[in-house]
């Protein structure tokens, strides 16, 4: 029982240190896999910081990057377009301070993260910035069978230039509160519920049709199998709100939605080197305005973890789902692709961790004016890193990464390449 708890705590502790490496990597995704053993969505991979049991650690660190794309251009002509010359690549420093907290009281345990980064530019001064974090969890038990979790997530920081490429300090605002819960109503069976209200905001006014809130339900049932397997189904709702209207062809269209998704899961102990993971179904989305944007069909997601020794970690996942546009965009895409990872605990002080990624987004599905979406927004992305983890002490970590991110077009010219690399070190007293 106490595993999905542990799962989702780590997950929101997660999704706060995720921001510690955004910025020096400006292109990367922002979320990576819950289940997978070596995260294949995120690069390079975060380090999550976590107290010791009962302590408060203060932490501090400190990076330096080179990007040689950072704005994710086509090439030098479109930067002369821009009005920044024919270099595209810029040189980032990160300054950050923050502090993990973990408290147990009887059966509650709290847990909470909080951080703030300074961020500066060498060339593009105009996108300093601070990014600010915050995460913080109750997990909650009433006697051996009841338990789940409550908490809030905040984190500001410059958006992604995947599908945003302005030279403009286009800071994103998400904050995030949830509360859930499951019962262990029998040894073997368990079910389970949540809620989630979610919000996102643009600084940008050019940005602010985007801003939206969301408020997802969901109820599952699970069998918890004795090899430690568990096989559920899963009930989701999400309604979706975009209080700005967009202006499409001289006329204002709303972008709120409805989401409803049946899915089965599956997390399967075939041995215990080698796991896997299974979530996928039914997925109806029905757009307020117009209604040919509708999206009826199948979604899904399967991920592997294999540990062969004591040092070596294997994750490789495939997924076919929709998806937003970084957020940018209301209209989705049809995403498949997959990913690989791999980490190598080389010595007691040392890791090795490499990654792939591959996504080609499909926004032939989707609607924006009526018509169906222009083929000329499909592309290609492919994400690789490398990078390796010293720790001099227990205290004290070095990262060092190396990343390549390509965009291409599928239909006509265009997207870009960027490489980059990172030298982080931090501190936790």
């Amino acid at each position: 029982m106490n595993r999905r708890t542990n799962r989702r705590a780590g997950f929101f502790q997660l999704s706060c240190k995720v921001i510690f490496l955004l910025p020096i990597c400006s292109g990367v995704p922002l979320l990576a896999v819950a289940n997978d053993l070596v995260p294949t969505d995120v690069m390079p991979p975060p380090d999550v910081i976590v107290a010791a049991p009962d302590s408060v650690k203060p932490y501090a660190g400190y990076g330096v990057s080179y990007d040689s794309n950072l704005l994710g251009l086509q090439n030098s002509a479109a930067a002369q377009a821009m009005g920044i010359g024919s270099d595209l690549s810029d040189y980032t420093r990160r300054a950050l301070f923050g502090l993990a907290i973990d408290k147990s009281i009887s059966q509650q345990h709290l847990t909470a993260n909080v951080s703030v980064a300074k961020v500066d530019y060498d060339r593009f001064q105009q996108l300093d910035h601070l990014d600010k974090n915050l995460a913080a969890n109750w997990n909650w038990h009433v006697g051996p069978h009841v338990e789940g979790n409550a908490g809030i997530t905040y984190s500001q920081g410059l958006t992604p230039f995947i599908d945003f490429h302005l030279l403009e300090k286009n800071l994103r605002t998400q904050e995030t509160a949830y509360v859930d819960g499951s019962w262990l109503f029998h040894p073997s069976w368990r079910v389970h519920a949540g809620l989630v209200h979610s919000k996102l905001s643009y600084d940008l006014d050019s940005q602010r049709p985007a801003d939206n809130s969301q408020n997802q339900t969901e109820v599952g049932l699970d069998y918890l199998a004795a090899t430690g397997s568990t096989v559920g189904v899963q009930l989701r709702h999400t309604r979706a709100d975009f209080p700005n209207p967009e202006q499409i062809a001289g006329s204002e269209v709303f972008n709120g939605y409805n989401q409803d998704e049946i899915k089965g899961k599956v997390d399967w102990m075939l041995s215990g080197k080698t796991k896997l993971h299974f979530l996928g179904g039914w997925v109806s989305r029905k757009q307020d305005a117009p209604s040919i944007r509708d999206f009826s069909g199948i979604n899904s997601r399967v991920a592997a973890d294999w540990s062969p020794t004591g040092k070596i970690d294997l994750t490789v996942a495939a997924f076919r789902e929709i998806g937003a546009v970084d957020d940018l965009s209301t209209v989705y895409s049809m995403n498949h692709g997959g990913s690989i990872a791999s980490a190598w605990q080389y010595s007691e002080k040392i890791r090795l961790v490499a990654q792939f990624k591959y996504q080609k987004r499909d926004f032939s599905q989707s609607i924006e004016t009526g018509t169906p979406g222009s083929p000329n927004q499909n592309d290609v992305l492919r994400n690789t890193a490398l990078t390796m983890i010293y720790n001099p002490t227990l205290h004290w970590q070095v990262q060092l990464s190396g990343i390549r991110s390509t965009r291409a077009l599928t239909s006509t010219p265009g997207g870009f390449v960027n490489n980059g690399v990172m030298l982080n070190t931090r501190y936790a007293f």
